[in-house]
């Protein structure tokens, strides 16, 4: 009669032993599950943030553990997989949602492929839908409509011209490129009577050709650009021209949109030195600094791809 009532005390002592480890299991680490982007079948795990080596790839819905949290890099999520792999997937990918319903797999022959028609080299960027956010290309090509609004050393007010910008951006890395960008603007009817008496209606166009280095944040970039600007004066079917030497310093942001396109704004603070009272003909008066604002917008095309693993 006493052997049973101690048989029931220890199936209770040790059933409690056995939910006290769960629950500690289940309190060290917290569930999630990976939630791919739209049109992929997996994601990568990268094995560390400075070199995004890829050491593995969950499939969608596969069950993960997160292990922690970095706010590098717009945030990653440390996890570990199923068979034990740790390593850092973008917090965007993950999710703590269970799927509704456990994903059918269809086992799939796998068949010899030939050597000229191997798949290119496994990484964030070998895949048409990788993430753009890493995606570097080998050039960046940009043409857009762009603003002027230049000073003019007190001759007149302020002028605003429009017309258009280009520029070529080639990556040495993620983060350094050299840019060589040229741009074009317009004014008619500008009033320098007071420089040029019976100069009522002066047509003018400013353009500028520049180089120099391109610091890449991604989304964001900045740049320190020099190099020439080409002042054309045309009154009454007389036309002067005048050289000058120039510098841009500013930045902007480009928004991915696919692996080959994206859109750019960008504003520049644009220092020229031009004296206008040699457009038209020689002058014994100092020249000046123009203190210029130019502000872009536009599309890039990207070409080739650099593969940083």
């Amino acid at each position: 009669m006493w052997q049973r009532p101690i048989f029931l005390l220890a199936l209770v002592l040790l059933s409690s032993h056995a939910f006290a480890q769960e629950s500690q299991v289940n309190q060290s680490s917290a569930a999630g599950y990976i939630n791919c982007p739209a049109g992929q079948q997996y994601v990568y795990l990268y094995q560390s943030l400075s070199t995004f080596e890829i050491m593995a790839s969950p499939k969608c819905e596969d069950r993960v553990e997160i292990l922690g949290r970095e706010d590098a890099l717009g945030g990653f999520l440390r996890v570990r997989t199923a068979d034990g792999k740790e390593g850092y997937v973008p917090q965007s990918y993950v999710t703590a949602t269970a799927p509704a319903k456990p994903r059918i797999t269809i086992q799939e022959q796998t068949l010899p492929v030939p050597a000229g028609q191997a798949p290119p080299l496994a990484g964030p960027l070998s895949s048409p839908r990788s993430n753009f956010g890493y995606d570097i290309p080998m050039a960046e090509l940009f043409g857009g409509y762009s603003y002027l609004n230049a000073d003019t050393n007190g001759l007149s007010t302020r002028r605003s011209a429009y017309g258009w910008s280009g520029s070529l951006a080639v990556n040495v890395n993620r983060w350094f490129a050299a840019e060589a960008a040229v741009s074009g603007h317009y004014k008619d009817n500008v009033d320098f009577s007071a420089a040029f008496p019976g100069a009522n209606s002066v047509n003018t166009g400013v353009f500028s050709f520049l180089g120099g280095p391109r610091v890449n944040l991604r989304p964001g970039f900045v740049h320190a650009l020099v190099g020439v600007d080409r002042l054309i004066g045309i009154q009454s079917g007389i036309s002067g021209t005048q050289n000058s030497l120039a510098g841009a310093l500013g930045g902007g942001v480009q928004w991915d949109l696919s692996p080959h396109w994206a859109v750019n704004t960008s504003m520049d603070y644009v220092l020229t030195r031009h004296n206008f009272f040699t457009v038209f003909g020689p002058s014994s008066l100092p020249t000046q600094s123009q203190h210029n604002v130019r502000v872009s917008a536009g599309v890039v095309f990207k070409l080739g791809r650099i593969i940083t693993e």
